[in-house]
């Protein structure tokens, strides 16, 4: 799976522990990039609707729902039949927050490992609403402890969500797939993300899921955002940013680890990805 372009730049590294960005948009709009980072997101939709691709599956994100994703997990957003939407994007470190939410709750954080899609009930979704536009407010004006209250508004924030996941936690519940088509997607995601350290071809892909190469393309791509082989290198690419981390292997043991044919296709590709050679990043991080 080597012989298509090279994709753009997908892994970011934040300098900061805190960011905050609401925007608006009345064109369709889809992710220009395969997007994962190394901070907590919150992302609240406030109209519009959008379909949501995390880890490995899509979800159909609706007016009012809040979507938490955990650090270094592959998502993606596209539009879904409403043109036009609102959403407010947050970003921080488990570092910002340190000595704050373990005074409210020790697994505070633990939102992040439920559902990602949060469907608040009125109540709630006005408490969200007040949270949020204090935030925007506290950053916009940047009076004297707007840095200290914007945390302990983030803090009342994922109390908020940790009371509201508690009670569903012992019913099992999970979101519905948006349509048959995205299920058969999510099948062949999680497919790719036991098996991407090994040797995988399209064909190969297609043939055990009973599909033609031209089909599995164009419907991983619709549901996605992603197309398999930018996906299957992004996968790659975060595994092997974990050995570089973590262990001494050669850039060439990685590689085979990883599933890549050739060092020189590896070290192109964790290039585009990172801007770094595996070697720099090792010293950047290790």
């Amino acid at each position: 799976m080597n012989n298509q372009r090279e994709p753009k730049k997908l892994i970011h590294t934040e300098k900061d522990l805190f960011y905050l960005h609401h925007n608006i948009r009345t064109a369709p709009y889809t992710m220009l990039q395969n997007h994962a980072h190394n901070s907590y997101e919150i992302y609240y939709l406030r109209s519009g609707e959008r379909y949501y691709f995390i880890k490995d599956r899509s979800y159909h994100v609706r007016k009012g729902d809040l979507v938490l994703i955990q650090p270094n997990v592959l998502h993606k957003t596209m539009h879904a039949e409403a043109i036009s939407h609102e959403r407010i994007l947050i970003n921080f470190r488990e570092s910002y927050i340190d000595g704050i939410f373990h005074e409210i709750s020790p697994d505070l954080l633990r939102v992040f490992d439920e559902e990602p899609v949060i469907h608040p009930d009125s109540l709630e979704l006005a408490m969200v609403e007040s949270i949020m536009e204090k935030m925007m407010r506290e950053q916009k004006h940047a009076e004297p402890g707007a840095a200290g209250y914007t945390k302990l508004l983030l803090a009342e924030l994922l109390l908020l969500l940790y009371r509201h996941v508690r009670p569903v936690d012992s019913q099992g519940k999970t979101s519905e797939h948006p349509t048959t088509l995205h299920r058969k997607v999510s099948d062949i995601v999680k497919y790719i993300n036991e098996h991407f350290r090994e040797p995988l071809s399209l064909k190969g892909l297609a043939d055990h899921f009973h599909i033609s190469s031209y089909y599995l393309c164009r419907i991983y791509k619709e549901v996605t955002g992603f197309t398999v082989i930018e996906y299957v290198n992004q996968l790659r690419v975060q595994e092997a940013q974990k050995l570089l981390k973590t262990t001494r292997y050669s850039v060439t043991g990685i590689t085979e680890k990883v599933g890549f044919e050739s060092s020189t296709h590896f070290g192109r590709i964790f290039k585009a990805l990172c801007g770094l050679s595996p070697l720099q990043y090792r010293k950047w991080n290790g």
